[in-house]
């Protein structure tokens, strides 16, 4: 049930793509099934991404590649001027199940939460190799900002329209994931995480080793100074 702020709910999707031309025509053709409008925004790929994306409601381009933080925040800025309540974040790659958007979004209205995280631990598939650089770096934000979410490195997210100055993230990369989760925990805001289906073979590396630690990094000055 939807609370009286929420109605009449609409939904945006906003899906950040760097030379996503194999999986981004599925992606957005499966999300337009569970959202009112889909925002993509190519990040300065190379390939026919621009192509294959031509079903978004709204195709967004950044000339250069300048980081999937920085191309979602482009979408999500974009997004606060439609007429829509909740927005959807998830990646081009294919390895989000639009399927799931329901569920994230049922839980942000039913439960009346300000933002919910898409949980691929809590599923129970995640391999061993990326639980570990998980486990890590969410040990680390419990830590440092006292965060209980069991997967730091989630791009799957729903959240109120009127969240986002609450969450704004400065980090230009694959940092702004965990940005997200230490604005969430410094402003007190009401969250929950829900099991997600992932598919992980589809080519992509996910977060290396300097990858992670260079989010630990980015913990360590968000926590002096964020």
């Amino acid at each position: 049930m939807c609370s009286n702020r929420m109605k009449p709910l609409k939904t945006c999707a906003v899906i950040p793509a760097f030379n996503e031309e194999k999986n981004i025509a599925n992606v957005v053709n499966e999300t337009k099934k569970h959202v009112d409008t889909v925002i993509v925004v190519d990040d300065g790929s190379t390939d026919k991404t621009p192509k294959e994306a031509t079903k978004a409601d709204i195709f967004l381009k950044h000339i250069v590649n300048m980081g999937k933080g920085f191309a979602l925040q482009t979408g999500v800025e974009r997004a606060l001027m439609e007429d829509v309540n909740v927005i959807v974040c998830l990646d081009g790659d294919n390895q989000h199940n639009p399927g799931d958007i329901p569920k994230l979004v049922g839980a942000l209205i039913e439960q009346d939460m300000d933002i919910v995280f898409g949980s691929r631990s809590l599923n129970g598939d995640m391999p061993w190799v990326l639980r570990f650089g998980n486990w890590w770096l969410c040990k680390s934000a419990q830590m440092l900002f006292g965060s209980s979410i069991s997967d730091s490195q989630t791009g799957f997210k729903a959240f109120r329209k009127e969240t986002y100055d609450k969450i704004r993230w400065k980090s230009k990369s694959y940092s702004m994931d965990s940005e997200i989760i230490m604005r969430v925990g410094k402003n007190n805001l009401r969250h929950v995480q829900v099991p997600i289906k992932t598919h992980y073979h589809c080519g992509h590396k996910g977060t290396t080793i300097i990858d992670g630690l260079r989010i630990f990094r980015d913990m360590l000055f968000w926590r002096m100074w964020g």
